[in-house]
């Protein structure tokens, strides 16, 4: 399991809601709010019992009557020095949200799987097998604050086998400023090879990722021009994040 960059037509769209066969194991829902803004989040996770993925988890931006208030009341109750988490059960418990005008802003599959903690203690991860984020909301970070969540919610996050350009960037980058620490593992040999660093290297110069693609392929990010891409596989690598 690896992130081998790939490109071309490749894709990891779920703009579209995939198809889910099997039944639904259990529901959850995760509020939140994105530190100095005024817009609340529900993050709806659904868990199947056979299905191609495991887990959906559909974000939602919340609506609320009196919209206007709604965003004032959330600066004075962080004036009045109460945390992100508090603010967004105090808004909730006000019960003026308008199911009407809550929107669709992003969506997410991941599956199970085991990884070794850091004490050597085998323990249940979710690792990230689709993404979408509207374009409207893609460049304000929200995509970072969602994972954060989903290590609040889960412990332990794992990319997927397979990323793409901009996946890539979103670990190497937003993930390691916004959720924390990312480390390099080796899913072969079941240990952790180094802590993922600067321009998407290890600290003590791993190179986690290859290419997958025509050696004469355009990049849409410049950071990849001149990055040190293995020659041999990256399959059996992994970029895993935790609290």
């Amino acid at each position: 399991m690896a992130p081998t960059l790939n490109s071309g037509t490749y894709t990891k769209d779920l703009s579209n809601a995939p198809s889910i066969q099997g039944g639904v194991l259990f529901r959850r829902k995760c509020d939140f709010i994105i530190p100095d803004d005024t817009i609340i989040y529900r993050i709806v996770e659904t868990h199947y019992d056979t299905s191609q993925y495991d887990y959906i988890a559909e974000v939602y931006e919340i609506g609320f009557y009196s919209p206007d208030f709604i965003e004032q009341h959330i600066d004075t109750l962080r004036e009045e020095g109460m945390s992100d988490n508090d603010v967004v059960n105090e808004i909730i418990d006000l019960k003026m949200e308008d199911p009407h005008a809550s929107i669709l802003v992003a969506r997410f599959a991941y599956d199970d799987i085991q990884i070794l903690n850091k004490n050597a203690i085998r323990v249940w991860a979710k690792q990230i097998r689709g993404a979408y984020v509207d374009t409207q909301k893609s460049g304000v970070g929200l995509a970072g604050q969602i994972y954060r969540q989903f290590v609040l919610m889960h412990g332990y996050l794992v990319c997927d086998n397979v990323q793409t350009e901009f996946g890539a960037a979103l670990w190497a980058g937003t993930i390691r400023d916004v959720v924390g620490r990312v480390d390099i593992y080796d899913c072969h040999n079941d240990k952790y090879i180094q802590e993922l660093g600067d321009k998407g290297i290890g600290v003590g110069g791993f190179v986690p990722w290859d290419l997958n693609c025509t050696s004469n392929h355009t990049f849409r990010l410049a950071r990849w021009i001149l990055y040190p891409f293995e020659i041999t596989s990256c399959t059996h690598i992994v970029l895993v994040v935790s609290l």
